[in-house]
């Protein structure tokens, strides 16, 4: 059926039944040789299950997630909008989907169903959370920007989201019992995400966690150091060109302290070179080879 017959079918508009569309991938339409969408009986479906969950209360965006959810492990949606399940909770979402879902929001600025989104991804053990949809979404959101398709004001929006819901989780992070970390961005580097998650799966496992941040001074980063002597300092650089930048204003740290850099712009011959240690890549391997280091007996320069 067309969209206007759907939406006479289940009292919808279809100015609403587009943005459901658009925002949460509730509709899936074929398309005819002249260009034509049609829906069908599952699209029906889909749509009766969210309209029967916002008149008891629950909001477009989640009704949306749940329903999908269901369909997705098997649970078809009766009308009344409960699964045809066996009453376990809802399933959360593959990464994948996330990521989807949190990209369709950031381009339409939907707040709530980002948020929805964000809401599925923490409910991930956070390494994976971390690992397969936050980082994954962000890096996705920089190669649609970089090909012209989302503008800056959408990438802000994005990377702002996933930001406050990590920082808001960093409340307790400078009491754990374990090692200590002094964690910052390289002098010029604002990209300081990915430098937040990492501290998350530190503390996690006991870390003590110093945080600061963006774009810090060669200086400041020694001082701190040097003031509260840290078990490891790990630097993040995102782009090749803030190491260069940096010259040799970092070269005395690692004399000093044990060191390690992570990030897509750290060279590992620079930095073996300075008498500090590349991280690997890969978020989670980054947290256990930085406990790797704190055990390991520290060699000295000569």
């Amino acid at each position: 059926m067309r969209i206007g017959q759907l939406a006479q079918r289940v009292g919808v508009s279809a100015h609403v039944l587009r943005a459901w569309e658009k925002r949460y991938g509730l509709l899936r339409p074929i398309r005819t040789a002249s260009g034509y969408r049609l829906y069908g009986a599952a699209d029906e479906r889909r749509v009766r299950a969210v309209v029967a969950l916002r008149q008891s209360g629950v909001p477009a965006s989640d009704a949306a997630l749940r329903v999908l959810d269901d369909e997705r492990r098997g649970d078809e949606p009766r009308a009344d909008g409960e699964p045809r399940g066996d009453g376990e909770p809802t399933a959360v979402g593959a990464p994948t989907t996330i990521i989807s879902r949190l990209l369709t929001a950031a381009t339409g600025f939907d707040e709530p169903g980002a948020q929805a989104a964000l809401d599925q991804a923490l409910s991930l053990p956070l390494e994976a959370a971390v690992n397969e949809v936050l980082l994954p979404f962000l890096r996705e959101v920089g190669e649609e920007w970089a090909a012209g398709r989302l503008a800056v004001a959408q990438e802000h929006f994005a990377s702002g989201l996933v930001r406050r819901r990590l920082a808001a989780r960093t409340g307790t992070w400078g009491s754990g019992p374990g090692p200590r970390v002094l964690l910052s961005c390289v002098p010029g580097d604002t990209h300081d995400i990915a430098l937040l998650a990492f501290g998350l799966l530190l503390a996690r496992r006991g870390w003590r966690i110093s945080y600061l941040g963006q774009d810090t001074p060669a200086r400041d980063i020694v001082r701190t150091a040097d003031v509260i002597h840290p078990d490891l300092v790990v630097l993040a650089v995102s782009r090749p060109e803030w190491l260069v930048a940096v010259g040799t204003d970092l070269d005395e740290l690692p004399a000093r302290h044990l060191v390690g850099f992570g990030g897509a712009g750290v060279d590992r011959e620079r930095v073996a070179a300075m008498g500090a240690h590349a991280l690997p890549g890969d978020i989670v391997a980054a947290v256990g080879a930085a406990a790797e280091l704190v055990r390991a007996p520290r060699r000295r320069r000569p």
